[in-house]
């Protein structure tokens, strides 16, 4: 991993990584519980559809477009393919490197919710974070508390 990597590459980067993955899940896994999620009552694909959300509104509020809500497709399975298009509308604004870096720590929380996975240290220290699930989780909230939905 290069130390170097500017916040909006390990953005594309780190988005394009966990749409991969996610296209290769099946209904029951985007069914399956998150236990992170809010009051512990939703499922990963509500935590995917929630991130995409948030990507989603972050891009039009940059581009100055008012928020709408993402719909929620019929099948989970299209999940993959929403977050692929929100986050690419996120990184074609081009936010700042604030915002990329926050985006890049709020989708490296929820693939840790999702995935159970540790986020590297080189990307950590590329972020310039030592604690990117703190960081991602604050996004979180604050993209929240600014009218994100949560579900």
């Amino acid at each position: 991993m290069a130390q170097n990597a500017a916040p909006l590459d390990l953005l594309r980067r780190e988005s394009r990584s966990l749409v991969q993955r996610l296209r290769l899940w099946t209904p029951a896994r985007f069914a399956a519980a998150a236990p992170s999620w809010p009051g512990g009552a939703g499922t990963r694909g509500d935590l995917v559809h929630h991130l995409a959300q948030c990507f989603a509104d972050r891009a039009g509020d940059l581009e100055g477009r008012p928020r709408a809500p993402l719909p929620r497709l019929d099948s989970d399975l299209g999940l993959a393919d929403q977050l692929a298009v929100t986050s690419d509308d996120l990184v074609r604004c081009p936010p700042g490197d604030a915002v990329a870096v926050a985006g890049t720590a709020h989708l490296l929380a929820h693939r840790g919710d999702l995935l159970d996975e540790e986020v590297p240290p080189g990307l950590a220290a590329s972020l310039g974070l030592t604690d990117v699930a703190a960081a991602g989780r604050e996004a979180c909230r604050r993209s929240t508390e600014a009218g994100h939905p949560v579900g």
